[in-house]
């Protein structure tokens, strides 16, 4: 599925869309370059999932978690290169029955996952283009 987003609010829909589909147990890997709108979908992932907080970037923390109707565990690899390190990280969150897992810069783990969705974010021009494979 493919999507053109032409704002940030556009993003934060396609998001909200998406999570609300979302039941609990997957994995949604986002990948894209910086300031494509991986938070920004990630904001609209929470509101799908009953979610009011502000979402922000877990740049620094590494993961933020989030109660709604279903938990969100958000995470941020942008920083984090060694891959024991985050596999340690998502030992306790990957797969958990009653949440559902973001890992932006998620492109990292790809290779040590079997089930995920994969968001990619590109830049054209002043949009933004959204492809989600599951």
């Amino acid at each position: 599925m493919k999507f053109r987003s032409k704002s940030f609010q556009d993003t934060i829909n396609y998001g909200k869309k998406f999570g609300g589909t979302l039941i609990g147990g997957e994995v949604v890997l986002l990948s894209g370059s910086l300031g494509s709108g991986k938070t920004a979908f990630t904001k609209g992932i929470a509101l799908g999932l009953g979610i009011n907080e502000n979402v922000t970037s877990p740049s620094f923390s590494i993961m933020n978690e989030y109660i709604g109707k279903i938990r969100l565990y958000h995470f941020d690899f942008y920083r984090i290169d060694d891959k024991l390190e985050i596999e340690d990280l998502l030992e306790d969150y990957i797969y958990k029955i009653e949440g559902v897992t973001v890992i932006e810069w998620g492109e990292k783990i790809i290779s040590r996952l079997n089930i995920y969705f994969l968001v990619h974010f590109e830049l054209i021009n002043s949009n933004r283009l959204l492809t989600i494979v599951p």
